[in-house]
């Protein structure tokens, strides 16, 4: 059974190029709004360290809920607050004066959002289909996420010049809406739902944490996560300068990058769909953690916007594909029950990101941008060498010193 033969994966997937798309708006409007508040390097990456802040703070708690409540439930809820955030945010912006720490708490309040929409909706997709069909299905909704994001960021630059910021959130707002409608509209078959009992949330949140322990792949991701959030994903807390004062371009600009990364993460999940879903994963998710940390260092070399496009297009699809094939080990190392939590503890390594963001901020503003990019592209490389050389399961057969010859 393909996944688009199910209608509620079908209903499902087109509540995520919904949510997504407002993202994307989101994302590229509240960045360059940190730039007309005046906000200097340290502060955009005090923006996006808010905003990933949630997932050091929730991302086990949600992954938790994910696993005991109705998770369409949870998703309706979550779009409907998004889509009140932004009207309120938007009203803010209208009545000016607004401050750079509004914008902080703001990306905050965003951050939560998408923290408990994460597992939810990433465990919800794997309750559509059949088992087999999961890896396929993750990789149809990334495939919808990256698309929808990258148009919302291309759209953004145009929309700023057009409407303005404010008007910006008012479109996102629109698109959260759209997305509770259509999750409010899905049904899962009875026969993909849990007919045992939850446990309780004390004892489901110490299974949670225990799976690091536990299962060595858990951990091993886990720990994989972790350094490239910090090293690797922290390049966005560089573009907005680096398109401005580097690559001299404007509010269009910036989009055109943000959407470059967007496209090229979803070609990438694209490419993954196709693979067979018996084929091993972990030498792939090696070489792209490689590939990620060469491809931040030729971003930090150019002062070109039609080669930074080219770059941060590569980029993307490192860091779309290094995101999926993640999710889907992680959720394939656990019983099914459990599902929701390990998305929980995925979006926990996510919640290292502000400690990059906020290294990159500091590193920007003592150095510049280029020489930041190349000094965590530089230690991105370093950490996927040495996961390469302690684990020898993420390394292509023909890396390997075979044991032994017959003769």
């Amino acid at each position: 059974m393909t996944p688009f033969q199910s209608p509620a994966f079908r209903r499902l997937w087109g509540s995520s190029l919904a949510s997504a798309g407002a993202q994307g708006l989101e994302r590229t409007a509240t960045a360059w709004l940190a730039l007309e508040t005046g906000g200097g390097a340290f502060a955009i990456g005090l923006i996006f360290a808010a905003r990933m802040l949630p997932s050091l703070l929730f991302g086990l708690t949600a992954g938790t809920i994910a696993d005991r409540m109705d998770r369409r439930r949870q998703l309706i809820i979550v779009a409907g607050v998004a889509l009140l955030l932004m009207v309120i945010f938007s009203w803010l912006i209208g009545t000016g004066g607004l401050r750079i720490w509004q914008v902080v708490a703001f990306s905050f309040a965003a951050g939560c959002l998408q923290v408990f929409d994460t597992p939810a909706r990433q465990a919800l997709v794997m309750d559509t289909v059949d088992r087999e069909a999961g890896p396929r299905a993750l990789a149809l909704n990334a495939l919808a996420t990256r698309f929808a994001v990258a148009f919302g960021a291309l759209g953004a630059g145009a929309l700023i010049a057009w409407i303005g910021v404010a008007g910006c959130y008012w479109v996102v707002a629109g698109a959260y809406g759209l997305t509770a409608a259509l999750v409010a509209s899905l049904h899962v078959p009875q026969a993909r739902r849990l007919l045992l009992a939850p446990p309780p949330f004390r004892q489901a949140f110490r299974d949670a944490a225990r799976l690091v322990i536990d299962i060595p792949m858990v951990r091993i991701l886990i720990i994989a996560g972790v350094a490239c959030e910090i090293f690797a994903f922290s390049h966005m807390s560089a573009l907005p300068l680096f398109a401005q004062n580097v690559l001299a371009a404007g509010a269009e600009g910036l989009g055109t990058l943000n959407a470059a990364a967007q496209v090229g993460g979803a070609i990438a999940v694209t490419l993954l769909s196709l693979l067979p879903s018996r084929g091993r994963q972990q030498p792939l998710l090696g070489a792209i953690f490689v590939f990620y940390g060469l491809s931040i260092l030729a971003l930090g070399a150019t002062h070109n916007l039609l080669i930074a496009t080219i770059i941060l297009f590569i980029i993307g699809m490192c860091a779309g594909a290094f995101d999926l094939l993640q999710q889907t080990l992680i959720q394939l190392a656990v019983p099914d029950e459990q599902r929701g939590r390990a998305v929980g503890l995925w979006v926990l390594s996510v919640g290292s990101a502000p400690i990059g963001h906020l290294e990159m901020g500091l590193l920007i503003a003592a150095l510049g941008a280029p020489l930041a990019l190349l000094i965590n592209g530089g230690l991105t490389l370093a950490t996927a060498i040495i996961l390469l050389a302690r684990t020898p399961s993420y390394r292509w057969a023909l890396w390997t010193r075979p044991k032994s010859r017959e003769l």
